[in-house]
Protein backbone atom coordinates (compact mmCIF):
# COMPACT_ATOMS: atom_id res chain seq x y z
CA UNK A 1 0.00 0.00 0.00
CA UNK A 2 2.29 2.73 -1.22
CA UNK A 3 -0.29 5.30 -2.19
CA UNK A 4 -1.60 7.37 0.73
CA UNK A 5 -5.19 7.22 -0.54
CA UNK A 6 -5.12 3.42 -0.45
CA UNK A 7 -3.83 3.50 3.10
CA UNK A 8 -6.61 5.91 4.06
CA UNK A 9 -9.23 3.66 2.46
CA UNK A 10 -7.86 0.58 4.23
CA UNK A 11 -7.83 2.41 7.57
CA UNK A 12 -11.44 3.49 7.04
CA UNK A 13 -12.45 -0.15 6.44
CA UNK A 14 -10.47 -1.18 9.51
CA UNK A 15 -12.18 1.49 11.64
CA UNK A 16 -15.59 0.47 10.28
CA UNK A 17 -14.89 -3.13 11.30
CA UNK A 18 -13.62 -2.02 14.71
CA UNK A 19 -16.78 -0.04 15.45
CA UNK A 20 -18.87 -3.14 14.72
CA UNK A 21 -16.47 -5.55 16.47
CA UNK A 22 -15.70 -7.39 13.23
CA UNK A 23 -12.34 -8.71 12.07
CA UNK A 24 -10.83 -6.60 9.27
CA UNK A 25 -7.99 -8.98 8.41
CA UNK A 26 -8.51 -11.59 7.13
CA UNK A 27 -11.96 -10.29 6.33
CA UNK A 28 -14.87 -12.70 6.20
CA UNK A 29 -17.00 -12.47 3.02
CA UNK A 30 -20.02 -11.52 5.14
CA UNK A 31 -18.04 -8.60 6.61
CA UNK A 32 -17.10 -7.35 3.15
CA UNK A 33 -20.71 -7.71 1.93
CA UNK A 34 -22.00 -5.73 4.91
CA UNK A 35 -19.38 -3.05 4.26
CA UNK A 36 -20.41 -2.86 0.59
CA UNK A 37 -24.06 -2.38 1.55
CA UNK A 38 -23.04 0.31 4.04
CA UNK A 39 -20.93 2.02 1.34
CA UNK A 40 -23.88 2.02 -1.04
CA UNK A 41 -25.87 4.12 1.41
CA UNK A 42 -23.07 6.43 2.53
CA UNK A 43 -20.67 6.85 -0.41
CA UNK A 44 -20.73 7.26 -4.18
CA UNK A 45 -20.96 4.19 -6.40
CA UNK A 46 -17.40 4.60 -7.73
CA UNK A 47 -16.04 4.51 -4.19
CA UNK A 48 -17.48 1.06 -3.68
CA UNK A 49 -15.25 -0.57 -6.31
CA UNK A 50 -12.18 1.38 -5.21
CA UNK A 51 -12.59 0.18 -1.62
CA UNK A 52 -13.06 -3.42 -2.73
CA UNK A 53 -9.88 -3.18 -4.78
CA UNK A 54 -7.89 -1.86 -1.81
CA UNK A 55 -9.22 -4.59 0.51
CA UNK A 56 -8.40 -7.27 -2.09
CA UNK A 57 -4.86 -5.89 -2.54
CA UNK A 58 -4.18 -6.01 1.19
CA UNK A 59 -5.28 -9.64 1.35
CA UNK A 60 -3.36 -10.69 -1.78
CA UNK A 61 -0.14 -9.01 -0.61
CA UNK A 62 -0.37 -10.92 2.65
CA UNK A 63 -0.89 -14.19 0.69
CA UNK A 64 -4.38 -14.62 2.15
CA UNK A 65 -7.49 -15.56 0.18
CA UNK A 66 -9.28 -12.37 -0.89
CA UNK A 67 -12.93 -12.22 0.25
CA UNK A 68 -14.03 -10.36 -2.90
CA UNK A 69 -13.88 -13.64 -4.87
CA UNK A 70 -16.59 -15.30 -2.76
CA UNK A 71 -20.12 -15.89 -4.10
CA UNK A 72 -21.73 -13.90 -1.28
CA UNK A 73 -19.80 -10.76 -2.21
CA UNK A 74 -20.48 -11.25 -5.93
CA UNK A 75 -24.22 -11.66 -5.30
CA UNK A 76 -24.23 -8.53 -3.15
CA UNK A 77 -22.56 -6.56 -5.93
CA UNK A 78 -25.03 -7.93 -8.50
CA UNK A 79 -27.97 -6.87 -6.31
CA UNK A 80 -26.54 -3.36 -5.91
CA UNK A 81 -25.93 -3.05 -9.64
CA UNK A 82 -29.47 -4.27 -10.38
CA UNK A 83 -30.90 -1.61 -8.04
CA UNK A 84 -28.72 0.99 -9.68
CA UNK A 85 -29.84 -0.09 -13.17
CA UNK A 86 -33.50 0.09 -12.13
CA UNK A 87 -33.18 3.85 -11.74
CA UNK A 88 -33.50 6.29 -8.90
CA UNK A 89 -35.90 5.42 -6.15
CA UNK A 90 -38.34 8.17 -5.36
CA UNK A 91 -39.98 7.65 -2.03
CA UNK A 92 -41.63 11.08 -2.15
CA UNK A 93 -43.35 12.21 -5.31
CA UNK A 94 -44.15 15.72 -4.13
CA UNK A 95 -47.88 15.08 -4.18
CA UNK A 96 -49.87 16.29 -1.18
CA UNK A 97 -51.18 13.20 0.56
CA UNK A 98 -53.87 15.08 2.48
CA UNK A 99 -55.42 16.63 -0.61
CA UNK A 100 -58.85 15.14 -1.31
CA UNK A 101 -58.91 12.84 -4.29
CA UNK A 102 -60.86 14.02 -7.30
CA UNK A 103 -63.39 11.50 -8.47
CA UNK A 104 -64.02 11.19 -12.16
CA UNK A 105 -67.67 10.68 -13.08
CA UNK A 106 -68.51 8.18 -15.73
CA UNK A 107 -70.94 9.11 -18.49
CA UNK A 108 -73.62 6.84 -17.05
CA UNK A 109 -73.32 8.49 -13.64
CA UNK A 110 -73.61 11.93 -15.17
CA UNK A 111 -76.88 10.96 -16.90
CA UNK A 112 -78.32 9.50 -13.71
CA UNK A 113 -77.94 12.66 -11.66
CA UNK A 114 -81.20 13.35 -9.89
CA UNK A 115 -82.80 16.73 -9.96
CA UNK A 116 -84.07 18.33 -6.81
CA UNK A 117 -87.81 18.34 -6.44
CA UNK A 118 -89.97 20.72 -4.45
CA UNK A 119 -92.38 17.88 -3.60
CA UNK A 120 -91.53 15.30 -0.95
CA UNK A 121 -91.15 11.67 -1.94
CA UNK A 122 -94.27 9.62 -1.52
CA UNK A 123 -93.91 6.90 1.02
CA UNK A 124 -96.15 3.91 0.77
CA UNK A 125 -97.66 3.02 4.08
CA UNK A 126 -98.46 -0.50 4.98
CA UNK A 127 -101.99 -1.13 6.01
CA UNK A 128 -102.30 -1.43 9.74
CA UNK A 129 -103.51 -4.78 10.97
CA UNK A 130 -106.97 -4.62 12.44
CA UNK A 131 -107.29 -5.77 15.96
Amino acid sequence: MNAPHRRKEWLEFKDWCGQRKLKAFPAHPWTLSAYIVWLEAHRRYRTLHKRMDVIARVHIRACVHSPDQEDLVKRTLEAIEARRAAGPHKSFTGKDLLEPKKRKLKLAEKAEKKKLSHLPRLVSKRPQPEI
